[in-house]
């Protein structure tokens, strides 16, 4: 059990279990403290990433785990620059100052968020009303000018239709009837021969009235108008809700931040929470680096840099024996 705690240790810190293995217990030591330490970070922005995607990316559970183990993932990377350093790094240790200052504060902020959700919730919908009452009026006036519109169409209509049901449902419609009669006629000449007489007869009947068979189509124009004009004032009745749940599923991540300031600068109870969040979160944001810098090198670091030392001079020696048999190949071959 000792052992597959060190070697998850290692493969988490990025040191090389073969090498600890064969090492001090002051090794193994430092490896189970660093450990424990990206542990912390590690299992704090677990939970804040699950919780930031959650809430704010409106992932489901699965989508909130991947977003949680690649918080991890990037804190592990993190931690790993400094755990794996050797010597001092002034530069390194300056940028880790600058990430755990801005990892504090995200962290403390967005756990504050969940502290004070109830809070936050509270003035979100003063903030939701205040709005409400805003866009209500302006969109109630929409609507009022849409209804009146609609029934002006609607009584336009309902007239029409009436001064059709009122006409006589008949009208006189003229028939001409054209006939060709033949007959003998005396001509000029005194003489008699055939010819057709045209007559025209106008015959004058009654038939129904052609606009009456508008009237289905005025009464579904009318029907149509009237489900529109019931719908905008259905709208009307509900529009405080309707904008309400509008304006509360816009709320995102920057209005709550908003929020959140504005109930830390107003109590100081809220900004005190605050306070100590931040500086926990900075406090183990910069816990591994402490640990690096005032601890001593061990022998695990020693062989390290041995091994490192060795491989130089073995890389500087081959180097300047590379040119001399050059040469003395070189003065072979002229010989």
């Amino acid at each position: 059990m000792k052992d597959l705690w060190i070697k998850f240790g290692c493969f988490i810190t990025g040191y090389n279990y073969r090498i600890i293995k064969n090492s001090s217990e002051g090794s193994a030591k430092a490896v189970k403290k660093y450990l424990s330490a990206v542990l912390i970070i590690s299992i704090l922005w677990g939970f804040i990433g699950y919780a930031f995607t959650q809430r704010y990316l409106h992932g489901d559970k699965t989508v909130s785990v991947i977003g949680s183990i690649v918080m991890i993932i990037m804190v592990i990377q993190v931690e790993r620059q400094i755990i794996l350093t050797i010597g001092k790094n002034r530069w390194a240790r300056a940028f880790r100052i600058i990430i755990g200052l801005v990892m504090a504060i995200i962290g403390s902020v967005i756990l504050d968020q969940i502290i004070f959700k109830d809070d936050v919730e509270k003035q979100k919908m003063q903030n939701v009303i205040l709005e409400v009452d805003k866009m209500l009026p302006v969109k109630t006036k929409e609507l009022d000018l849409q209804i009146q519109n609609l029934i002006s169409q609607i009584n336009a209509k309902e007239r029409e239709r009436a001064e059709i049901n009122n006409a006589n449902p008949f009208e006189k419609q003229n028939t001409v009837e054209t006939k060709n009669i033949p007959t003998r006629m005396k001509m000029s000449d005194g003489i008699y021969r055939d010819t057709i007489i045209t007559k025209r007869d106008i015959k004058i009947e009654d038939v129904p009235n052609h606009k009456l068979a508008v009237i289905p189509q005025i009464t579904d124009q009318i029907q149509q108008l009237t489900r529109q004009r019931i719908e905008n004032e259905n709208m009307k009745l509900h529009m405080q809700d309707t904008l309400t749940n509008q304006m509360q599923s816009k709320v995102g991540f920057l209005d709550e931040l908003n929020i959140l300031f504005s109930i830390l600068f107003t109590s100081r109870i809220a900004l005190f929470i605050w306070c100590l969040l931040f500086l926990f979160f900075f406090s183990i944001e910069l816990f591994v680096l402490v640990n690096k810098i005032w601890d001593q090198r061990n022998d695990y670091d020693q062989t390290i840099i041995h091994q490192m030392d060795m491989r130089i001079k073995m890389l500087e020696h081959l180097s300047e024996k590379g040119p001399k048999s050059e040469v003395a190949t070189g003065r072979s071959n002229i010989l």
